[in-house]
């Protein structure tokens, strides 16, 4: 329950007048559904009895009247409820997947890794679409029953009580047992098939993304088979559950009944007893008829709760209210120093640390080079310092020396994975700079001697690239994160074997420039060669054992031991 209030109070937060109004607007359509019924049995008798009694004068300007504004109004009643109910609807589900998305912006990228891949977009958009059952198929159509139902009553204890009494309490009690059970039986099966459509489209990625390494190890038709038996679970699900609907359609055919045939003869006692007009019977026969229509897409809606209360349990815990982006500023705001503190770093509770006590500082105009072995933390220590990870202890802290506004130092990674998007070459430079000039850009392409690459292409910076920059080889995709470095200008640069995949030329250009770019900015990079050692002002050494230590360029002897050990 706490998971419905909660998407309810969501629903009541965004556009709460639109979801009253389509409250109010399908309630006013089921009495003009019910009044039209109501009136042309009442008409259909009424003119019946007068040609049996021989009258001369019969009035059909006022029924005909009322008959002809209940069509009308249920016609424009049922197209307003719909625009209005689905449209304040996917609004608020496009809100709500804004809040969705900047609460995943927002979580620690430790927490990120809990994440199977394509988790966090089934929850975008799987999920959030699944929300919108609370109000369209059960929220609406139960509130608007139980009013017109209670108004239904109202209505016919001006004529007769008993009947008002009787077949409106038939048709409350149908409102109040039919949705209890339907959504008992929604809840266990729709979070069943909600889970295990989870698991097929896991066990269906897993087979895609690792097709050849299934094959290599002969478990390709294992994979098979437990995609097999995972849809063959949703389909015995799915029956059970259409099982049910069918079962409650016929308790609310029964309810209806009911409700029609204790109208019905009750309704006779009282004509016999001249308490009810002929034509009156017929009114209260037919309104009931029309309100047991009402009840019909209740359990429907309430089936598929379980599905409901499952998406949102899985995307509550990641909403966040929107937070203003700062306005980029890519002027340099003065020199930063990059302070680590007594570090301990460990990617599990039970795993040794891979980093222990490190402490050291990195200020404007310095460059240190992290070198080891492989395995011995040195693309941790960037993404501890990048905040891709959290440490367990320590603290790491990077500032402006001088500058005091709040704004946080501009920080640039370049690691071994280079991320690009399907877009053209231009909007994937410009993702960090987007105010850049034409002028800007062609500079930042020469630099990261790309210009040649884009002059081959037919239309050249307006190429478009395919998935992970599909077209573009490994060492062209990262000189494309290189120009895109250039264009953003980051205080502090973090470098993951920065010419790796560069034949030496080019290498030789890329860290000319390198050399020119960072040479006032603070500088912490990955290397296992020796030319981009050079760049290094200082060696950060880690060993086996998490020990570490610091060499510094004028330790002549011990420099060049390391140096020469590199590549």
């Amino acid at each position: 329950m706490k998971t419905i209030f909660a998407i309810l109070r969501l629903y009541w937060q965004h556009y709460p007048g639109w979801f009253m109004a389509g409250i109010g607007i399908a309630y006013v359509t089921a009495l003009a559904s019910i009044t039209l019924m109501a009136t042309a049995g009442w008409f259909l008798g009424a003119t019946a009895l007068a040609g049996v009694t021989g009258a001369v004068v019969f009035n059909t300007v006022y029924p005909g009247f009322l008959i002809r504004t209940a069509a009308l109004t249920r016609m424009a009643g049922k197209y307003a409820e719909r625009v209005i109910t689905h449209d304040a609807t996917f609004r608020f589900l496009a809100r709500l997947r804004l809040y969705v998305f900047d609460g995943i912006s927002q979580l620690p990228f430790r927490r990120l890794h809990d994440f199977r891949s394509g988790e966090l977009l089934a929850r975008l958009t799987a999920d959030i679409d699944a929300l919108d059952g609370i109000y369209l198929r059960v929220i609406l159509p139960l509130s608007t029953a139980v009013l017109t139902c209670l108004a239904l009553i109202f209505i016919l204890h001006g004529f007769n009580a008993p009947i008002a009494f009787a077949a409106g309490g038939i048709l409350l009690l149908a409102l109040i047992i039919l949705p209890i059970q339907a959504g008992k039986v929604g809840v266990r099966l729709g979070r069943r098939i909600a889970f295990t459509s989870e698991a097929l489209r896991l066990r269906y990625i897993d087979l895609l993304r690792g097709q050849m390494e299934l094959v290599m190890a002969g478990r390709i038709g294992d994979q098979v088979s437990s995609i097999t038996k995972a849809a063959s679970r949703i389909r015995d699900l799915q029956a059970e559950l259409a099982a049910h609907d069918l079962k409650g359609r016929a308790l609310i055919t029964l309810a209806g009944g009911a409700a029609l045939v204790v109208t019905l003869a009750m309704g006779a006692l009282a004509f016999e007893a001249g308490n009810l007009s002929g034509p009156m019977v017929l009114l209260a026969v037919l309104s009931v008829f029309a309100m047991a229509e009402l009840l019909v897409p209740i359990r429907r809606g309430l089936l598929d709760i379980g599905r409901v209360l499952y998406a949102g349990q899985r995307i509550l815990p990641l909403m966040a209210e929107p937070e203003p982006l700062p306005e980029p500023c890519l002027f340099d705001l003065g020199p930063v120093t990059l302070k680590v503190d007594d570090v301990r770093f460990a990617y599990s509770k039970q795993a040794a640390p891979i980093i222990n006590d490190l402490s050291f500082n990195l200020q404007s105009g310095e460059a240190i080079g992290i070198i080891g072995g492989s395995g011995a933390g040195k693309s941790t220590l960037l993404s501890l310092v990048a905040g891709l990870l959290d440490p367990q202890d320590g603290g790491i802290l990077l500032r402006y020396d001088t500058y005091q506004d709040g704004r946080k130092p501009r920080l640039g990674l370049l690691t071994q994975r280079t991320e690009l998007f399907r877009e053209s070459l231009r909007e994937n430079l410009i993702l960090g700079a987007p105010d850049a000039s034409s002028d800007e850009l062609d500079d930042a392409v020469e630099k990261a001697q790309l210009k040649r690459m884009i002059e081959r292409l037919p239309n050249g910076l307006e190429q478009i690239l395919g998935d992970e920059g599909l077209g573009l080889s490994g060492g062209e995709s990262r000189r494309m994160a290189l120009a895109r470095l250039l264009l953003y200008k980051p205080d502090l640069w973090l470098l993951d074997e920065m010419t790796e995949g560069l034949d030496k030329n080019t290498a030789q250009a890329v860290l000319e420039t390198l050399r020119e770019a960072t040479k006032n900015k603070a500088l912490l990079f990955v290397t296992h060669k020796q030319a981009e050692a050079e760049l290094a002002d200082k060696l950060l050494v880690f060993e086996d054992g998490q020990s570490w230590h610091i060499v510094e360029r004028d330790q002549t002897d011990e420099w060049d031991r390391l140096v020469d050990g590199l590549r």
